[in-house]
């Protein structure tokens, strides 16, 4: 319609000139058509880049998008379909403006009231509800209710409510900020630097370990402390006990993140440098759950050492995701392939009792645990590379370590180092011991020593005195030492275990509990048995033998005659036992040799015993 006048060269300079074309009005004359719709092609033409592509229908203005559309008569929709002709289907109605209202009213009545509710269930309630009268009549009269069909019903529900209210109000307001709001950032938007956040949780392994002392006795799964440094993903510290999530074991594992891990590993046999897991510093800020922190020991030991204490709200994991997802990795690296394993879910009927598979010990678990550790921090994270230019600059793989390595060489850090001893003897868990004969004594077989000049003389005032109370910390994780106060003026003092206790050497506090509970039980256990009894009942018997013996004998006239020539008659006795045995040649020797005492002084003197000569020495 519009190419012979756009392919024209004078077209455009006439158009733009006059108020009134006389080109295109002789066009459109030859067209056979208006003006109106040559000047509306052009119009398009020019709008839309000048190609024929600009002439083409706007469709997607085309039908009256969100347009409410007035029901008529005429079913609206795909009518059922059936393949056999001899069923009679009835058509459906169409959706009216009161449908809708009972429809949304349903939905915010039995869909939306914080779970997951089946859009079935939902439409048989509103049926019931809404349209009970029409059913009823229905039923009466033969014939199909006049409601509105479920795939009409699922059609008018998701669009009369809105996408985000349904997904808001089908679940719980923690269920949704965990797990379905828009994410609105990274977890590392607010940490600039390693030190910055450490995130602190704690979990129960998917394992069940059995007892150091006899393997056949289960002790259940035990509990993991981990400590994350949110912006390099490098794990600092750990702890594995059967304590709860708790304070006392929380603190231990602030310890392990806060010393050298270099004896930590040497308790398990595993051999590293200061620089293969290079972390004992305290952070700017520690992130936290409220269950084990949120006391009164807390704010007093770890918020003076630290310096900012945070606590996450209640169900809300996702504000310590880092933490949570180095437990997810060491559950698909290592828990979930250990023996006696859950694999993270509940018992099935018909599985095998995973604790019957049970053969690990907690020093075990804690050895692999420590080595997928290193393995972690070691492993290439991708997301870290677009966090700092020092890896690229470095040419360093992604990995925490690097990233935590080379910070710390440009000094671009929020950590702090603090003495050893200051931060056990803050953080452990405080007990009383007493100052014994023996040593320092904790619990009744625990027994420690120190290297002072004093400690010696303290031992003998307490054998002759008897013994005191003194201040201590102790290490869940390791029975060889614990720090005492030895005078009250001054600071604690580190004491090693002692020989006559080496059964408790790097012993972790489970075992010795399990150790106090067997000799309990074995106490309490001990009861006499058959042969006991036998042998009670065989000394009774001999007692009463010797009392009746007794009593058969002639009286006596006074006391002094059952004692008088006891050494004789004893001499008797011993002659007597010998001439039994198979000696009887030598009576005569024996007797004399019994006799002997009663020689006299002068035949002892003149007595001559031979002694064996030495051989004189030729040079003497």
């Amino acid at each position: 319609m519009i190419f012979d006048l756009v392919s024209r060269p004078d077209f455009l300079l006439d158009i733009a000139t006059n108020n009134r074309s006389k080109l295109l009005v002789a066009h459109a004359k030859k067209q056979n058509t208006y003006v109106q719709k040559i000047y509306r092609a052009l119009n398009l033409f020019w709008k839309y880049g000048q190609e024929p592509n600009a002439l083409l229908p706007a469709y997607k203005l085309s039908g009256g998008l969100g347009k409410e559309r007035p029901a008529g008569k005429v079913k609206r929709g795909r009518p059922v379909q059936v393949a056999t002709p001899t069923f009679l289907v009835f058509g459906g109605v169409n959706t009216e403006e009161d449908d809708k209202t009972k429809i949304q009213k349903a939905m915010r009545r039995f869909g939306l009231k914080g779970r997951k509710v089946p859009f079935s269930k939902v439409y048989e309630q509103m049926l019931k509800e809404f349209y009970s009268e029409e059913l009823l009549l229905a039923e009466s009269e033969q014939r199909e209710p006049i409601v509105p069909s479920y795939r009409s019903f699922l059609y008018w529900a998701k669009k009369l409510i809105p996408q985000n209210e349904l997904i808001r109000k089908q679940t719980n307001k923690g269920d949704f900020e965990r797990n379905r709001r828009g994410l609105i950032g990274s977890a590392t938007d607010h940490t600039e630097v390693p030190g910055s956040c450490f995130e602190l949780d704690a979990t129960v392994l998917d394992v069940h370990i059995v007892s150091e002392f006899q393997r056949n006795h289960v002790l259940g799964r035990p509990t993991l402390y981990c400590l994350v440094d949110k912006e390099s993903r490098m794990i600092v510290g750990l702890h594995v006990s059967m304590e709860y999530a708790s304070w006392r074991a929380g603190r231990q594992a602030l310890v392990n993140s806060f010393t050298s891990k270099k004896q930590y590993c040497e308790r398990f046999g595993i051999e590293i440098e200061e620089g293969d897991w290079p972390c004992q510093h305290i952070p700017q800020r520690l992130l936290c759950d409220r269950g084990e922190f949120i006391c009164k020991d807390a704010e007093q030991l770890a918020v003076p050492l630290i310096g900012h204490l945070s606590i996450a709200p209640p169900y809300r994991a996702d504000w310590k995701g880092t933490v949570e997802r180095r437990f997810k990795i060491l559950n698909d690296t290592l828990v979930h392939q250990l023996m006696g394993t859950t694999r993270g879910r509940h018992f099935i009927r018909g599985d095998k009792d995973p604790r019957l598979d049970a053969a690990l010990t907690l020093n075990e678990v804690t050895k692999m645990l420590i080595d997928a550790v290193l393995e972690h921090n070691s492993s290439i994270f991708e997301s870290l590379a677009a966090q700092t230019k020092l890896l690229i600059e470095f040419d360093l793989k992604p990995t925490p370590f690097n990233y935590w390595a080379i910070h710390l060489q440009k000094h671009r850090h929020a950590l702090i180092k603090a003495n050893e001893a200051d931060i056990r003897a803050r953080l452990l868990p405080p007990v009383t011991v007493s100052m014994t004969s023996k040593g320092i004594r904790l619990n009744k077989d625990m027994y420690y020593q120190c290297e002072r000049e004093e400690f010696d003389s303290w031992k003998t005032i307490a054998r002759n005195t008897g013994s005191w109370k003194l201040e201590a910390r102790i290490d869940q994780d390791n029975s060889s030492f614990i720090y005492v106060r030895l005078q009250s003026n001054e600071n604690f003092t580190r004491c090693e275990l002692m020989k006559l206790s080496s059964i408790f050497e790097e012993r972790h506090i489970a075992d010795v509990v399990f150790f106090e509970d067997w000799k309990t039980l074995q106490l309490k256990n001990n009861k006499p048995g058959k042969a006991s009894l036998e042998r009670y009942n065989r000394k009774n018997e001999t007692i009463k033998n010797a009392k009746e013996s007794l009593n058969s004998e002639l009286p006596l006239d006074s006391k002094a005659e059952k004692t008088r020539d006891m050494k004789e008659r004893r001499r008797q006795v011993i002659l007597d036992n010998r001439l039994k045995s198979d000696d009887l040649e030598h009576a005569g020797e024996l007797s004399g040799e019994i006799t002997g005492s009663s020689y006299s002084a002068s035949n002892k003197k003149n007595k001559v015993i031979s002694l064996l000569k030495r051989k004189k020495d030729e040079k003497l």
